[in-house]
């Protein structure tokens, strides 16, 4: 080989992961999310993606993949390993249990994905001892921050709140046992509302209506997600105030929310893309949690139900939606 040919080696060896040289052998991610997630989040993923010089086409494949129900995500975890995908992109929990259950060995980057640790995919954030990593939005303190918001809505006074869960995620009723603790404390009535399938969104605020709920909110799940829209028709056909934990419910037609939102976490998925194409093992990439926080409104919402926030958390408000 030629001193000049030896250069051109080397040149390519620095400016492109080996994997990356060969075309046949550009690896490929396979992306999953649900049905109606926020192309937003892809969006800013790709954004990270393209920061650190990855181009989809180019050194760099991307395969899509939605599914609706928890128990879906089975069948298409079964169908990209099938596939022989070089890596897993979970963009939520059931994508990141079901990829979790079915694979040991392919690596499983999360996406802003709720409480790993709880949900049994990893063993600790500081070391995930597992072929999963990447970057969550678990935040539990944020469930007491919201019932305070709620309280101050409510006048004269919060007696009885409700929270929809997803009860096949198991965390979920971790959350509510926070939420539980926190309303002990202030004298306040809780009720669950458990939501498995998008029929089940009536019935529950008939449960609430019945029980009195007069406020709500959410555990952090990908199909309670998924229902945002219905949820917001529904809080809104009983005028009960909503404090929620992202400000996709708001976008949606919700009242408030409250929490660390997924934007940070999408663009900070493709680091881990980046280190494990370039040889990081997974199991020692420790698990990023959210820096940022954000409280949102629906100034069309607030005035329907008559309602105006008070001054100290008018000027906490992050982004106002008309």
């Amino acid at each position: 080989m030629s001193l000049r040919a030896i250069f051109v080696a080397l040149g390519l060896l620095i400016l492109f992961p080996p994997q990356l040289i060969n075309a046949e052998s550009v690896p490929t991610l396979a992306y999953v999310a649900a049905k109606d997630a926020n192309p937003k989040r892809l969006d800013i993923f790709k954004k990270g993606l393209a920061d650190l010089g990855y181009v989809e086409g180019k050194n760099i494949r991307l395969e899509y993949r939605d599914a609706i129900l928890d128990s879906d995500y089975d069948g298409v975890i079964a169908e990209l390993i099938a596939r022989k995908v070089d890596m897993i992109l979970a963009a939520n929990v059931a994508a990141t249990r079901a990829a979790a259950r079915a694979t040991k060995t392919i690596p499983i980057v999360m996406m802003a994905v709720f409480d790993p640790v709880g949900i049994g995919v990893v063993k600790t954030l500081e070391r995930p001892g597992t072929n999963v990593t990447g970057t969550t939005m678990y935040a539990p303190q944020l469930i007491a921050e919201r019932l305070h918001i709620l309280q101050r809505l409510v006048m004269p006074r919060l007696d009885r709140v409700a929270m929809v869960l997803n009860g096949q995620n198991p965390n979920n009723a971790a959350q509510f046992e926070l939420l539980r603790t926190e309303t002990q404390k202030l004298g306040i009535a809780v009720e669950q509302l458990d939501i498995r399938r998008p029929e089940d969104v009536d019935s529950a605020f008939e449960k609430a209506s019945g029980f009195g709920a007069q406020g709500l909110t959410n555990a952090v799940d990908t199909f309670i997600n998924s229902r945002r829209f219905a949820l917001a028709v529904g809080a809104r056909k009983l005028k009960m105030p909503s404090v929620m934990s992202d400000v996709e419910y708001v976008m949606a037609g919700g009242l408030m929310a409250f929490g660390p939102g997924h934007y940070e976490g999408y663009y900070g998925a493709a680091k881990y893309v980046d280190n494990i194409l370039r040889g990081a093992n997974p199991a020692d990439l420790p698990v990023a949690g959210p820096t940022e926080f954000a409280m949102s409104a629906n100034r069309t919402v607030l005035r329907d139900f008559g309602l105006s926030l008070p001054p100290d958390l008018a000027i906490r408000v992050n982004e106002w939606v008309d």
